[in-house]
């Protein structure tokens, strides 16, 4: 009997596997975008119990026959897996192993690269192909989107070609000299891994690579994805100034040259793990002074060594990181491809004075200027952190009392001074601040117990000494400030301004009424009529909410390529002739008041131009969040009518959620085609309850 039942269990397991292999080797599994992270693979045991087979065995296709063979299969696939070979022509995703294999005439696209019983990833290989290796695969062959493809296949073999390398062509150099390299230098550099950075899906696609003399950012998917942190490499590559193809123009105006780093990268050799990289080079710095360096020292890929505090600041779908200097305000967000996912780590660090290895990555380029973004190399939290009494005195004056002046005044600014300064975070409270100036132009007073600064007519550079004083300690620093008075001139109104023609320079005169959201200016007001003005963000930073300004531009419409709508009115790449400063009421006489909220819902699918009219309407206001982004909206009181408020997020009418449940508003706000798309958006100039005014004062918080 127990022979017998010997007999029958083992015939039983035999047909088992059997019928699972044959049911198993049909299709791939499913599939979804080529793009996703994790492919979707067959979890089906090799039915080939020999994982690298001789040829006489199997017979593999050419990329050109597998090519042929993916088309004639179409979406559905082939019923039977192929042995395919090919040679790694590029790595596109180095956790999952999608890559492109050649034979010299034809390219396929693999998606994913897996061990030869499919249990393993791509990055879990031990030993694994990289670009210019022979690779052997075995996969279900199809069209995706009609793109012929390999589907998620099982490494059979590989036959490295990484020593046919030609490494002649590149001159060795310590990391400092790459730096200062000519563009397009063939290099080799070798030292210590200490940043990997991340494309979408965590896909690892660059390093920053550090010697005993500098430190240097390398793109690469492919070397990316084969270093760890912390590991001694030895890298080729070629030297660049990168910018975006969409920022260059850009960049040009501002004298941005480009991302200092290194491209087309060959992993070389590696020396194994180490302790960490060199920070003996790296100078003490800080956030301010990193962002204060003209663009012309080209600071990007180099790091410095500064006090920061962290602030973690989530959206909708993503997370938003900046790295601020110690008073809070002074700083920028990191740079991220993975809505903030690859800085996941510094929550810990979220408001905390932290010691940071700090680099700017890049610069981004944009019309209205340029701004480093971020990189922490590193982060340390600083404990207990503390300043000696010289250094509170020092940073009162650079970073408060300073921070109050314009370089250059065109009439008197009645500009009410700090008499104390206080930071939260260091902390330190009631370092007192005095002023002096003995020149006649200058007059500092006291007026209602509050010290003022006051600028006669004149044409001349004056100097004020600041000083700050805490616990005993005394410090002082001096600052020019040009008094360069000016008579406005002829100038249009809005109104005449908003009349002429698209393409004509123009001078205007008005008060800045309030922010433009998303985009950087304001807008314009002087009782004639209201029309958006757009500048570039170091002219905005001289600019206040009711200063009574001249401006010189160019009246247009803005109207992307491609759309027939009429556009956004306004008068762009505006510069300030004369600033007369000032807090002033901005005048109402044009605003259209007698209107429905159910009649202007009817206005925004209008063809006509509405972009320079002010509505007073009744409404109610509407905050809609999801996964990936957030809305607000001006609404009904049933919520049935919606006029979309534009924004590049939610986070920028933030100032209104207060506003959220206070029922009935009276809003005042005027019409947008910014994105030259039908309906109108609409932009909040100022809301009120009914007891609580609050104006959009976005780019001039």
């Amino acid at each position: 009997m127990k022979r017998l039942f010997l007999v029958f269990l083992i015939v039983f397991l035999f047909f088992g596997v059997v019928s699972c292999t044959s049911k198993n080797e049909k299709g791939d599994g499913g599939k979804t975008d080529p793009s996703q992270t994790d492919p979707i693979i067959d979890p089906t045991p090799n039915p080939n119990p020999n994982p690298d087979p001789e040829p006489a065995e199997v017979t593999y296709l050419s990329v050109t026959d597998a090519y042929k063979v993916a088309v004639e299969a179409g979406d559905k696939g082939t019923s039977e897996r192929y042995y395919v070979k090919g040679i790694v022509k590029s790595i596109t995703n180095t956790v999952y192993g999608e890559m492109y294999i050649t034979d010299g005439t034809t390219d396929l696209y693999v998606y994913g690269v897996y061990s030869s019983d499919g249990a393993l990833k791509y990055s879990e290989l031990s030993e694994k192909p990289y670009s210019n290796d022979e690779v052997y695969l075995y996969g279900i062959l199809k069209t995706y989107n009609d793109k012929p493809e390999l589907g998620a296949s099982w490494l059979q073999k590989f036959v490295s070609h990484q020593e046919e390398i030609n490494l002649d062509d590149y001159e060795k150099m310590a990391i400092n000299e790459a730096r200062n390299a000519e563009v397009d230098k063939k290099i080799i550099v070798e030292g210590v891994v200490a940043y990997i950075t991340y494309a979408s899906g965590m896909k690892p696609n660059g390093l920053y690579l550090v010697d005993e003399t500098g430190s240097i950012y390398i793109y690469g998917l492919e070397v990316a994805g084969r270093v760890e942190i912390g590991e001694k490499v030895k890298i080729a590559g070629t030297k660049t100034l990168y910018i975006l193809d969409s920022e260059k123009n850009n960049a040009e105006i501002f004298g941005y040259l480009g991302s200092i780093q290194l491209q087309d990268a060959i992993y070389v050799s590696s020396s194994g793990k180490t302790d960490g990289f060199n920070k003996e080079w790296i100078s003490d710095s800080s956030v301010k002074a990193m962002l204060e360096t003209p663009l012309s020292d080209n600071i990007t890929t180099n790091i410095f060594k500064v006090n920061a505090i962290i602030n973690k600041v989530p959206g909708s779908g993503f997370v938003n990181y900046y790295i601020n200097d110690l008073d809070n305000k002074t700083g920028s967000y990191c740079y991220t491809l993975c809505n903030g996912g690859d800085f996941a780590y510094l929550d810990r660090y979220d408001g905390l004075i932290c010691t940071v290895y700090l680099s700017a990555l890049n610069c981004k380029a944009t019309k209205s200027g340029t701004v480093y973004r971020l990189i922490p190399i590193l982060v340390e939290e600083a404990q207990e952190f503390r300043m000696t009494k010289e250094e509170i005195a020092e940073f009162a004056l650079e970073y408060y009392v300073k921070e109050q002046f314009l370089k250059e005044y065109n009439s008197d600014p009645a500009l009410e001074l700090l008499t104390s300064v206080s930071n939260p975070y260091i902390p330190f409270s009631d370092v007192e601040i005095e002023y002096e100036c003995r020149d006649e132009l200058v007059n500092i007073a006291t007026e209602e117990g509050k010290e003022v600064l006051h600028l006669a007519a004149g044409n001349k550079v004056v100097t004020l000494t600041l000083r700050a004083s805490y616990q005993g300690i005394i410090k002082e620093m001096d600052i020019d400030i040009s008094i360069d008075t000016k008579e406005v001139g002829e100038t249009l109104t809005v109104k005449q301004v908003i009349d002429s023609a698209d393409g004509t320079v123009v001078t205007v005169r008005g008060i800045v009424m309030s922010g433009t959201v998303n985009q950087t200016g304001f807008y314009l007001n002087d009782g004639t009529g209201v029309i958006a003005v757009r500048t570039d963000s170091e002219t905005l930073k001289t600019i206040g909410l009711g200063n009574e300004i001249a401006i010189t531009g160019t009246k247009t419409h803005i109207v992307k390529e491609g759309y027939t709508m009429v556009g956004q009115a306004c008068v762009d790449n505006a510069k300030v002739e004369v600033n007369l400063l000032g807090n002033h009421e901005y005048d109402t006489s044009t605003f259209i008041t007698d209107i429905t909220f159910d009649e202007l819902v009817d206005l925004i699918s209008s063809d006509e131009d509405l972009t320079t009219n002010v509505y007073v309407v009744k409404c109610y206001l509407k905050k809609v969040e999801a996964t990936h982004y957030t809305n607000f909206y001006l609404t009904s009181e049933d919520q049935t009518k919606d006029i979309y408020l534009y924004a590049g997020s939610g986070s920028q009418y933030s100032i209104y959620n207060e506003f959220l449940e206070s029922g009935e508003l009276t809003v005042t706000c005027i019409l947008v085609n910014w994105n030259s798309k039908t309906p109108y958006r609409a932009c909040i100039i100022s809301a009120t309850d009914g007891e609580k005014v609050i104006l959009n004062n976005y780019n001039f918080r």
